[in-house]
């Protein structure tokens, strides 16, 4: 098998410098897996959560800043954390709804994709996305600008992309970027190098674009595949071996969070897993007929490699996107 040169490490095959300088302070590195710990200690502590003393931000843990954040915000603010949405076309101007709610409803973040126009096929494809993510986090930052003393602490947009490699139809992104290959793709390889490379490169590419979360990789262990379906797994898998899965999927996120810097949260899907489900959940709610000692040695064992059992900061996923099962 040759590899693509695009899986590389991403110091050969850097796309292009941003055309844009922002007014906002570079954010750092940990920052993205810290909002995400924000909305995880708000559920844990409440709103009426006692204020924190600031902690030296260079020596503090990423719970304590996460509390101070908490103690400076509203029960609203905190609520608008939570959600993750998704709009049409590509308008962020102050007279558009995308304004509104990052202005007075401060929404916690969007999700871009194909089907609702975010992206275009013309050749400027990535610089249209950069100034459009850019364009984004704007305007949270001119925001916090605009109020008065004391001014609200600033918590950049999640903005994130499901991007599975094989081009159409699991992209969104499609030409600028690197054709990656299919995580089944990447599973018929039994390389964890190749795979961490992999994610190497999508993490390098999308952090340049400006996006912070990628919903991905999917860690569903093929066990009993449905067809027909238009949520079939189909090559979105790494295969039907739990114990491959588990070190495929642990090595893509190592890559993912070490290609871009630790700027992106990798959010493993679809837990607890779909590849035994027993129907499409396009036509009905979809079943596993499994005991819980089976779940935990086929579906769940890919999850706990990369939570509690995952061998090393770089290989824990941020977070976990539930299936309907």
């Amino acid at each position: 098998m040759k590899w693509h040169p695009a899986c590389a490490r991403p110091e050969s095959h850097t796309l292009f410098k941003p055309p844009f300088k922002l007014s906002r302070p570079q954010v750092p590195a940990a920052f993205f897996r810290l909002q995400i710990l924000l909305v995880l200690v708000s559920i844990l502590i409440g709103t009426s959560g006692p204020v924190f003393a600031a902690p030296d931000f260079q020596t503090s843990t990423p719970q304590s800043k996460a509390k101070l954040l908490l103690s400076q915000l509203s029960a609203e603010q905190k609520v608008g954390q939570l959600f993750l949405i998704t709009f049409t076309g590509t308008d962020v101007s102050d007279r558009s709804p995308i304004y509104s709610l990052v202005t007075q409803r401060n929404i916690g973040g969007f999700v871009l994709s194909r089907k609702n126009n975010n992206f275009s096929d013309s050749e400027n494809l990535v610089q249209q996305t950069a100034h459009l993510t850019a364009a984004m986090q704007q305007i949270s930052w001119d925001q916090i600008q605009k109020t008065n003393s004391p001014k609200p602490p600033y918590i950049p947009l999640f903005i994130g992309i499901s991007q599975e490699g094989d081009q159409i139809p699991n992209d969104q992104l499609i030409g600028g970027v690197s054709p990656l290959p299919n995580l089944m793709a990447l599973g018929a390889t039994w390389d964890p190098e190749l795979t961490r490379q992999t994610g190497y490169a999508m993490g390098s590419e999308l952090q340049t674009l400006g996006f912070n979360l990628l919903l991905g990789p999917s860690l569903d262990v093929l066990d009993v595949p449905y067809t027909g379906g238009t949520d079939d797994l189909g090559v979105r898998s790494f295969g039907g071996d739990p114990y491959w899965v588990s070190v495929l999927g642990s090595a893509y996120i190592q890559g993912l969070h070490q290609g871009s810097d630790n700027r992106i949260a990798a959010i493993a899907t679809h837990f607890p897993g779909t590849g035994s489900s027993d129907r499409s959940p396009d036509s009905e709610i979809a079943t596993i007929r499994k005991s819980l000692d089976q779940l935990k040695r086929v579906e769940l064992a890919p999850f706990y490699a990369v939570t509690g059992n995952a061998a090393s900061p770089d290989e824990t996923t941020d977070g976990l996107l539930l299936s309907h099962v």
